[in-house]
């Protein structure tokens, strides 16, 4: 399961290479350059820092043949690596700068969404979430992509979502964004926590988000974790871009990372890679890391699987489907 998975920041170097011929777009020439513009480098002090690995793929994902292919790739590697289900995540607005509009996008993930499951060798399910991003001067772009969410809701869409720079733009300057979704009756998640303080997660609280991505800065704060509690709202935590991004002051290393402090509170927690190419990393070794680092058992970690399925943006029978494949 991952439920936190971006799909600008989760493609490989390979199949970059491939849309970038696609399009006619240059490359770097030499591998090892080419994983430094893509991968998070090790001086990362901050969230704005690993957003800019986010450029390159971005600027190759211009066309319908490329937002398909990208997503068709990712659904493949996923079930190769043997999830049972993914909710893949991507902001429609960054990739019209070829003429596509925001519903051509859609429309070219979900076919390679359907392609990428029509194809499946171990029967992988998954879903897209659309994200709308923190900015300047992109209130219409949001609302565009809430306003299109409910046309493909229930056939490859499942929630909307916030994403992009949160310290820079404050979740509070999303409230009529979420009251428009709210209307629509869409689910959805926001992006808190993480590069801003439990302030941040309350908006998102207050305007009805279902899930919170990272939330991590909720671990010491007792009122918003039993805010969580009492909303029945998950966590979608990602510990090595946690880490990479400094999420946490004065967390060093992960033997630190604060999973005891939410779950023995009672926060529901999901654990997810939010960037398999950025954060180098898989679901597979998200869980394998926390088992080493000494802060994670095999009773926490079949509690969080079983957070993720709870929680999932599907259908009761879905969920039930997915309880009874992971056992």
């Amino acid at each position: 399961m991952d439920l936190h998975l971006h799909l600008d920041g989760s493609l490989s170097p390979e199949d970059l290479v491939n849309m970038a011929q696609m399009e006619g777009e240059p490359l770097p020439a030499d591998r090892d350059e080419l994983l430094e513009q893509l991968i998070c480098p090790e001086t990362c002090n901050s969230l704005n820092i690993y957003l800019q690995c986010f450029r390159l793929p971005i600027h190759v994902m211009q066309t319908r043949q490329t937002i398909s292919y990208a997503t068709e790739q990712l659904v493949r590697r996923l079930d190769r690596q043997g999830l049972v289900y993914a909710e893949i995540r991507f902001a429609p607005q960054k990739h019209t700068r070829k003429g596509l509009t925001q519903d051509e996008v859609v429309q070219a993930s979900i076919q390679g969404l359907e392609k990428g499951l029509a194809e499946s060798s171990n029967g992988i399910k998954a879903n897209i979430i659309l994200s709308c991003m923190r900015g300047d001067n992109n209130e219409q772009l949001n609302m565009e992509t809430v306003s299109i969410a409910p046309k493909y809701l229930g056939h490859g869409v499942c929630a909307v979502d916030l994403a992009g720079a949160e310290a820079l733009y404050p979740t509070s300057d999303y409230e009529e964004l979420f009251a428009k979704a709210r209307d629509l009756k869409l689910p959805f998640t926001i992006h808190a926590g993480e590069a801003d303080g439990v302030e941040s997660m309350h908006d998102a609280i207050r305007y009805g988000a279902r899930r919170l991505g990272h939330g991590i800065r909720a671990y010491n704060d007792l009122e918003t974790k039993e805010l969580l509690k009492e909303r029945d709202i998950c966590l979608e935590c990602c510990p090595t871009s946690n880490m990479q991004t400094k999420a946490v002051y004065g967390l060093t290393t992960l033997s630190l990372y604060p999973l005891h402090q939410l779950l023995s509170d009672g926060v529901a927690i999901s654990i997810n890679t939010d960037n398999m190419t950025v954060s180098d990393t898989t679901i597979l070794r998200e869980f394998s890391k926390l088992q080493e680092a000494g802060i994670l058992n095999e009773a926490q970690a079949a509690l969080m699987l079983r957070n993720a399925i709870d929680h999932a943006f599907i259908t009761d029978a879905e969920k039930a489907e997915l309880k009874a494949r992971v056992g």
